[in-house]
């Protein structure tokens, strides 16, 4: 019995993911994966929609990660704080959000929705403060190269770092994800290695 409730509860995190909200948001111009990188992710809805929609997709999406969490401990299984539960719903959303179902098993590359994760693990455990910190070190690094794709991936292995030391216990799910989101940036990187990649411009 409990084995099947961990099952639906996966399944519900997994929907939950799943919802395909940079796609929804932009159909009055089209379908959004026909634009640009062909992403549904806030990055390429900047490019393509508007900020206000690229803005309200990252908010979302990453709504989507943080609101499934505390909300599942808070009224499901208790306290956020219990980490079993935390990665299985996290990688739940987290898969969701990258594999809908809804578009083919083809939807993000998970950033925003694992920063949203990642957000209620920090606050948990009363280190929320760390969470802007790696805000500000996606930031930093997107001022300086214009690449969101190298801020996304260097704040979320600033992330891998800080967790192997000050959390532990989540540190092999935040590699796995921080692989994972990588992996799917890799048309990213490759076309930084032959200054090809579009770089964003925030004035």
């Amino acid at each position: 019995m409990l084995l099947n409730t961990d099952i639906f509860y996966f399944l519900l995190g997994f929907l939950i993911g799943s919802i395909p909200t940079g796609y929804l948001l932009t159909q009055s111009i089209g379908d959004i994966r026909k634009f640009g990188s062909g992403n549904i992710g806030a990055t390429n809805v900047l490019r393509y929609g508007g900020k206000f929609l690229g803005l309200l997709t990252l908010l979302i999406d990453t709504a989507k990660g943080f609101i499934t969490i505390v909300y599942f401990h808070t009224y499901i299984q208790g306290d956020v704080s219990d980490h079993t539960y935390t990665i299985m719903m996290g990688t739940a959303t987290i898969l969701g959000h990258i594999f809908s179902p809804w578009l083919s098993f083809k939807g993000g590359k998970g950033v925003a929705t694992t920063l949203g994760v990642a957000f209620a693990i920090l606050a948990a455990y009363g280190q929320k403060e760390i969470f802007f910190l790696i805000l500000l070190v996606w930031i930093l690094v997107v001022l300086f190269t214009k690449y969101v794709a190298l801020g996304s991936i260097i704040s979320l292995v600033f992330l891998v770092f800080y967790s192997f030391f000050f959390l532990n216990k989540f540190f092999i799910f935040f590699l796995f994800i921080t692989i994972l989101i990588a992996y799917k940036h890799k048309d990213n990187f490759e076309r930084i290695k032959n200054n090809k990649e579009h770089k964003i411009i925030f004035f």
